[in-house]
């Protein structure tokens, strides 16, 4: 998918255009709706999936290719993740970029300078790649606890696990 040139004699490099990237995207969101995901990792058949469709562009791609482009996309999504964590930088729907006044990017550049990229940079796809990336890890955001389990459903027939004591007045 997309113009190989070579990158060292015995590598080729797909350069991914705006176009092949979002056709890529869209597959991995189909994997992603398909469940043919475990975490962060995509299953292989996500991978044989996506190899498997014919691509519009008509350059052949490999398995190795998407890979590095999905790693190469996590990287972008967890480093706009880390700049909205940021006191001053906030997500510009219109501009589809990260946005913060100049004081706020001069300053957070002198520490991180390789946040720089981001300071122009629009991302079309961001908001997909929410929907790929994030909350691929546990992180407790979804677990509950006996004060979420609605005890009445034991009562109806339910079986939570969880045991009730008598509560004793503690007043004498």
């Amino acid at each position: 998918m997309g113009t190989q040139t070579p990158a060292s004699s015995n590598r080729t490099r797909t350069n991914w255009t705006p176009a092949m990237e979002c056709y890529f995207i869209d597959l991995l969101l189909d994997q992603v709706h398909r469940r043919n995901r475990m975490g962060h990792i995509l299953k292989k058949k996500a991978w044989t999936d996506m190899l498997t469709v014919q691509c519009h562009f008509g350059t052949p791609y490999d398995k190795k290719a998407l890979k590095s482009h999905y790693t190469n996309l996590w990287t972008q999504f967890n480093d706009v993740k880390s700049l909205l964590g940021q006191n001053g930088f906030s997500w510009d729907d219109t501009k589809q970029m990260v946005v913060a006044s100049h004081h706020v990017w001069d300053a957070y550049i002198k520490v991180h300078p390789e946040a720089q990229l981001y300071r122009n940079k629009t991302l079309i796809n961001f908001n997909d790649l929410c929907l790929i990336y994030a909350h691929t890890t546990a992180d407790g955001r979804y677990c509950l606890s006996s004060h979420d389990i609605d005890f009445d459903d034991d009562i109806q027939g339910v079986n939570t696990g969880v045991f009730l004591y008598p509560v004793m007045d503690q007043q004498k």
